[in-house]
């Protein structure tokens, strides 16, 4: 599996635009009202539930953005399975400027600690059966590398990061050449050397295109039994990859059936966040 990383400027961009939006004109005027200036205090960052930790070095820049003299230790790091009542970091630095940060901080560690949690638990189902989990490209605008990294961080191998990644040829493609080994032979003229993906949803498309030199066949919308057919007349010629519809639900029935990669947009598109909690 391909290790997607996010450089230092990424991640403190992200933030800049959380906090702005966050902060407001003002900052944070109820801990600007109450609390002195110069006060410090210690405060750590708490799971309220067991999860795969995800996130740690956007909460970190929160923190350190609004108060570069903060002390964090305690630290843990992306990827650790941790249980409930775990403490992630530790901080001491200016109180005003731990509870500015504190909701930006929670925010990214929720929305990417849930994204990673439930890739692990995805991936570890199809692990079971030697099927691996795939991303798809239904993400949030704007932060979709935010979460390609954290369905990374739970297990799940990235797809396409962008539509020149490889050529993936569904429908709506199909529909304008009328000829699906047309569509095939011009994406090949077009760039030989990218791979491409098909998407097929019956068993009559996959014949027509079962001796074209392609890299996966996606089978769209296919039950359990429409896939180990479909298996079967692949016979290995290339990867086969399930999608549409897959949840945690049916997950275990679709990995049964040897197909060779999983994708499903529910790990992006439908996530709880994971809690967690700052305590002064």
């Amino acid at each position: 599996m391909i290790k997607m990383l996010l450089s230092k400027n990424y991640i403190e961009s992200q933030v800049c635009i959380a906090l702005e939006e966050d902060l407001g004109k003002l900052g944070d005027i109820t801990s600007q009202a109450t609390v002195p200036q110069n006060q410090k205090s210690l405060a750590k960052i708490k799971l309220k539930q067991d999860a795969v930790l995800c996130g740690i070095d956007f909460a970190c820049f929160a923190f350190k953005l609004l108060d570069k003299k903060i002390k964090i230790s305690a630290r843990k790091k992306d990827g650790s399975y941790l249980k409930k009542g775990s403490t992630i970091l530790k901080l001491h630095g200016n109180t005003q400027a731990i509870l500015a940060a504190e909701r930006t901080a929670l925010n990214f560690l929720g929305l990417m600690s849930g994204i990673a949690t439930k890739a692990k638990n995805y991936s570890k189902i199809a692990k079971k059966y030697g099927s691996e989990i795939y991303s798809t490209r239904k993400t949030i605008v704007g932060i979709r590398d935010l979460q390609k990294y954290a369905l990374n961080i739970g297990g799940a191998n990235i797809n396409r990061m962008t539509l020149d990644d490889f050529f993936f040829i569904k429908d709506n493609h199909i529909s304008q050449s009328k000829d699906i080994t047309k569509t095939i032979a011009q994406v090949k003229a077009f760039y030989p050397k990218k791979k491409i993906t098909v998407e097929v949803d019956t068993i009559t498309q996959l014949k027509k295109i079962i001796n074209e030199k392609i890299d996966v066949v996606l089978l769209d919308n296919m039950n359990a039994m429409q896939i180990k057919k479909c298996i079967k007349i692949i016979n290995g010629r290339f990867q086969c990859e399930a999608s549409g519809n897959i949840t945690l639900k049916n997950l275990n029935t679709i990995s049964k059936t040897g197909v060779n990669r999983i994708s499903t947009g529910q790990l992006t598109h439908s996530i709880s966040n994971v809690d967690f909690g700052l305590e002064i």
